[in-house]
């Protein structure tokens, strides 16, 4: 009975460790696996999604030599804070909530101004990707644009005002964003 009360005794002790073994580990290998900004162009998107990763490895091989990672990401990712969120190269998002992102929205780039366009202010923001009065889209197999319990509506492709990979950009190291949006719309 002794040696079981003491074995309950160290059991809160061990959770605490074993948690921050696991978030050290996590955090090792997030850096061991993660490439520089310059080197990776980020999707984030506002709807549910499947099989990300098979669409990152998609768009990377539309991407050139200079990136050496896609990630697409939910936004629901960037639960603690929006810097990344604010950071990303390219996203889709639904047309309700357009107003509420309009910040992190460059206009888009003449390449990209194909098909049905959203304007802001006169000039072209984002690209249409999702119809929903015909419930077509690209990559669907990847993205859920039916939110559970919420009206289906239009999406939209928007390129970041941070990325990295628009030639138009401050900072810019390559138009590798542009390239990847081109491949997601010839999806």
């Amino acid at each position: 009975m002794r040696k079981i009360k003491r074995f309950f005794d160290v059991v809160p002790a061990m959770l605490m460790w074993l948690m921050l073994s696991i978030f050290l580990w996590g955090f090792v290998f997030n850096i061991l696996t993660d490439v520089p900004a310059a080197e990776k162009v980020v999707l984030f998107i506002d709807a549910p999604l499947t099989q990300e990763t098979h669409l990152a490895v998609t768009l990377e091989e539309a991407a050139g030599e200079t990136i050496k990672m896609v990630q697409v990401r939910p936004f629901s990712y960037a639960m603690m804070g929006s810097d990344a969120i604010e950071a990303a190269d390219l996203y889709i998002v639904g047309e309700s909530s357009v107003e509420t992102y309009r910040d992190w929205f460059a206009p888009l780039p003449r390449e990209l101004q194909t098909g049905t366009l959203l304007e802001l202010d006169g000039r072209p923001l984002g690209v249409r990707v999702y119809d929903a009065a015909t419930s077509e889209g690209i990559a669907a197999e990847y993205i859920g644009y039916t939110h559970p319990g919420k009206t289906a509506e239009d999406h939209y492709l928007f390129i970041g005002v941070n990325s990295l990979h628009v030639k138009d950009h401050d900072n810019a190291v390559d138009n590798q964003a542009v390239t990847c949006a081109l491949a997601l719309l010839n999806q």
